[in-house]
């Protein structure tokens, strides 16, 4: 071996093994990093256009602390949000366990109308909760000490999250200030390792991000939004929050139904029949749109990619990578699909 291909595969080996060492330091950042890239490379255009609208005078990194503030507001609030309401319903079982305990509970009237499983529910309900006695028995195990041990676990897993969110967040600003950089430097590394076609699978790349995240994100909080104000209309309790929980699993493909076919089980229970079919038959239309041709021509509008791969992308993506998944699913499949295309069409 000569001296010069020597040395050109001693800094192959060092680069690798570098990165790898890298990865290992900055593993528990990882996650928070690949969060910021994907929120920094699917707001990139709208955070443009924001930058273009301010004075020139004004410094490149006021208007990226200002557009990182911007999103983490977005982020935040609705984590907030769910923790308050998470602690306002932990309260209110908090009293319904030690009235349940003390005088009993009996099952509601509305039991009764639920569709098949009403009489056999109030029968179990009524055998466990319906005196002091059984009811003592039954909840004996959900004690102050349990419900704090709970409201613990879920404390600790907020303050997680919101670690997470903070680097996030730091992350994306320097994002935000460097970007421009940041991506003509990553374009010259792709073209000089891959050539011309490895540019190509960067702006595909790229361009699926956006589409998936639009996609996933913004397609599913029309869903939330839509359905909020069907559940306002109908006239169920606290249509924010349900809405908002429709939003959120509307994400994962199949999770939004059981919320909505809840509520009309609600309905039923109350007597209201129109309503409870109204709120499912709209339900399913919204998804069915939502699903079968927006989401695809959002997520998979770059490469041609029919449902049924964005479908197994979503939900390949999200048992491996977990809520990450969602987006990096669809953006790997798509990816991949661009470049076997590009193989077998050129030659």
């Amino acid at each position: 071996m000569t001296s010069p291909s020597y040395q050109k595969t001693a800094r192959i080996i060092a680069s690798i093994l570098f990165v790898i060492l890298a990865i290992w330091i900055l593993r528990g950042f990882i996650v928070a990093m690949a969060w910021a890239f994907l929120i920094a490379i699917a707001t990139w255009p709208f955070y443009r256009w924001i930058r273009t609208k301010l004075p020139r005078k004004i410094p490149i990194w006021v208007s990226s602390l200002f557009f990182t503030l911007l999103v983490g507001v977005l982020l935040f609030a609705p984590l907030v949000y769910g923790v308050f309401k998470a602690g306002q319903e932990a309260i209110v079982l908090g009293q319904y366990i030690a009235h349940a305990q003390k005088e009993g509970a009996p099952a509601p009237d509305w039991f009764q109308r639920i569709p098949f499983i009403g009489n056999w529910l109030t029968l179990r309900w009524n055998a466990n909760l319906a005196t002091p006695e059984a009811a003592s028995k039954t909840l004996a195990h959900i004690d102050t000490a349990f419900l704090f041990r709970w409201g613990k676990t879920i404390g600790v897993q907020v303050i997680h999250r919101m670690e997470v969110l903070a680097f996030t967040l730091l992350t994306l600003f320097f994002l935000y200030r460097d970007g421009s950089i940041l991506g003509t430097k990553f374009l010259a590394f792709i073209r000089k390792i891959l050539g011309a076609p490895g540019e190509r699978y960067a702006q595909h790349l790229v361009s699926v991000i956006r589409g998936t995240v639009n996609g996933l994100v913004l397609v599913s909080l029309g869903e939330g939004i839509l359905l909020g104000i069907a559940y306002a209309v109908v006239g169920l309790p606290d249509p924010v929050t349900l809405g908002g929980i429709t939003g959120i699993l509307a994400m994962i493909p199949f999770a939004a139904p059981p919320v909505f076919c809840t509520a009309a089980l609600f309905l039923i229970a109350q007597g209201m029949i129109i309503q409870a079919v109204a709120i499912v038959i709209f339900g399913f239309s919204v998804l069915f749109i939502a699903d079968h041709f927006i989401r695809p021509v959002l997520i998979g509008g770059a490469v041609d990619l029919p449902f049924y791969w964005v479908l197994l992308g979503t939900l390949g993506g999200l048992s491996s990578f977990g809520l990450l998944g969602l987006f990096a699913g669809p953006t790997i499949i798509a990816t991949l699909l661009v470049a076997w295309k590009d193989f077998i069409e050129k030659p």
